[in-house]
């Protein structure tokens, strides 16, 4: 892991470094919710990254030493279209596809209640910390507690023509920031 360059910050090596299958660095209380968060975030980017571009998880998200990652795909990206991209604004972009495509699955209905985890998932449940991490990956993700994303994190994406199209349709308010 020492020489894992692929990742988008030094601070996930340690993450995976310190985490242990047993004890305080296991689960219920290792990796922290934010961390949590932040790990999921960057699987969750790389997996939309591949999928927008066709590339095959198996050659980017999911290794541990792959090929293609965050710090190669602008250069590609550019070389390829012609469009000047950094990693911050491959970021953005990836968030706005995440974005959108969770916009249109609450237009179409989809709120928390819809993400609940089947019981027979994992063989210990830890119900409180599945709420709280819900709970935190939805502000994260600049969502509300239903899991909508909020007006706020529509316009900072460049997405204010959703969220018109979802406060005429009822599903947020104009009151909601």
């Amino acid at each position: 892991m020492k020489d894992w360059i692929q990742v988008p910050d030094d601070k996930f090596k340690q993450y995976l470094l310190d985490w242990e299958l047993r004890g305080e660095r296991s689960n219920p209380y290792y990796p922290t919710v934010q961390m949590s968060c932040e790990i999921v975030d960057w699987q969750e980017r790389m997996h939309y990254i591949d999928d927008a571009l066709g590339t095959c998880a198996g050659l980017s998200s999911f290794p541990l030493k792959p090929p293609y990652h965050i710090h190669n795909y602008p250069a590609f990206i550019s070389s390829a279209t012609g469009i000047d991209m950094d990693e911050a604004g491959l970021t953005k972009a990836a968030n706005r596809n995440r974005t959108l495509l969770r916009a249109f699955n609450v237009r179409r209905g989809l709120r928390r209640a819809d993400e609940m985890v089947p019981e027979d998932h994992w063989k210990k449940r830890f119900p409180e910390l599945e709420t709280k991490l819900l709970d935190e990956y939805y502000k994260f993700k600049g969502w509300d507690n239903q899991g909508i994303p909020t007006k706020e994190s529509l316009h900072e994406l460049d997405l204010d023509y959703v969220a018109e199209d979802l406060e005429q349709r009822g599903v947020i308010t104009s009151e909601q920031s």
